[in-house]
């Protein structure tokens, strides 16, 4: 059935009731809602949708179903989104690798990220970590300056993917490190973790949720923030400016975004319900203990933070030359 857009007035008065009777005021959703998450399961957008799924189950009556769809940088899921019908039902949980980064990293896009997708909800944003594997012979980021031989491939380092933002963290390094480092791109942020504590490979760029698990059994180390303060996370972990390499800041942004052409009414609707989730104490205190930092606010800030992002990163992915060929 398509849902018919209220008035103004009884929209306003809508958004003034309590989550459960909003969610009873209309008939979206009536079925359930597939978001699809373009990496690998056990990443740091898992950590974000999980509950975000649950708490909107309750709070709607229909499911929100996560369906991890990787490969490319997130392009795969991502195209996957911009393909589907257009109808509220089918959403993407994005962040800067398909959507502000992508295109300034790869030659051919099979979308177009301002045209193809629409901003619903900024979720949350997460400053990336280096990490290093307990196999690794770096014990401090000493250890990692001290191995790097400037213009030469001296050091393997894994990335959750080509144009994420833990290649990009990565390549800002080398860049202000005057060093080459040989990338490893992986499928995403858990089949790199995985490889991390086995020992395949010895660095990684990724975040505090993701890697929480690992570092709580010893298997991975923090050895700096790209930040330009300490996490309460890892307050003894510091960061790149405190180690004499300011500048070297990197963080990724998650978010909801739907397909072109999705009626606004629906965006709206699922930029109120989801909104009003951002706000609960339990999800906030959940994504704290991940060192994540909850945002939501307007479509129109999503849409303008998106702008900057792009903006910060055009100039190291030209002069790095970071475009796939």
């Amino acid at each position: 059935m398509k849902l018919a857009l209220p008035c103004l007035g009884r929209w306003l008065a809508a958004a003034l009731l309590p989550l459960p009777l909003l969610a009873a005021a209309g008939s979206y959703p009536d079925r359930p809602v597939t978001v699809v998450v373009p990496y690998p399961a056990g990443g740091s957008l898992d950590t974000v949708g999980r509950p975000i799924a649950q708490m909107f189950e309750k709070a709607t009556g229909q499911p929100m179903i996560l369906e991890n769809a990787g490969g490319a940088g997130g392009l795969i899921g991502a195209g996957k989104v911009v393909k589907s019908t257009p109808d509220g039902y089918t959403l993407l949980l994005a962040s800067n690798g398909q959507v502000t980064i992508a295109p300034l990293v790869y030659k051919d896009m099979p979308y177009d990220p301002v045209r193809d997708l629409l901003p619903v909800v900024h979720l949350v944003d997460q400053t990336a970590v280096l990490y290093a594997g307990a196999k690794s012979p770096y014990k401090t980021f000493a250890d990692v300056v001290a191995a790097a031989r400037p213009g030469q491939e001296s050091i393997q380092f894994g990335s959750s993917g080509s144009g994420s933002i833990s290649h990009l963290a990565l390549e800002l390094l080398a860049q202000k490190m005057g060093a080459k480092f040989n990338h490893v791109p992986y499928r995403g942020a858990a089949p790199a973790l995985q490889d991390l504590a086995g020992g395949q490979v010895p660095l990684l760029f990724t975040f505090v949720g993701s890697a929480k698990a690992l570092t709580a059994a010893g298997m991975v180390r923090p050895l700096a923030v790209a930040s330009a303060r300490r996490l309460p996370a890892l307050p003894d972990v510091p960061t790149f400016a405190e180690l004499g390499y300011p500048g070297v800041e990197a963080s990724v942004w998650i978010g909801l975004m739907a397909p072109k052409g999705t009626p606004a009414d629906r965006i709206g609707r699922l930029a109120q319900e989801v909104g009003e989730l951002l706000k609960r104490q339990d999800f906030q205190k959940l994504m704290a203990d991940n060192n994540m930092e909850v945002k939501g606010g307007s479509i129109q800030a999503f849409r303008d933070m998106m702008r900057a992002d792009a903006a910060r990163w055009d100039g190291l992915a030209k002069s790095v030359d970071l475009v796939s060929k």
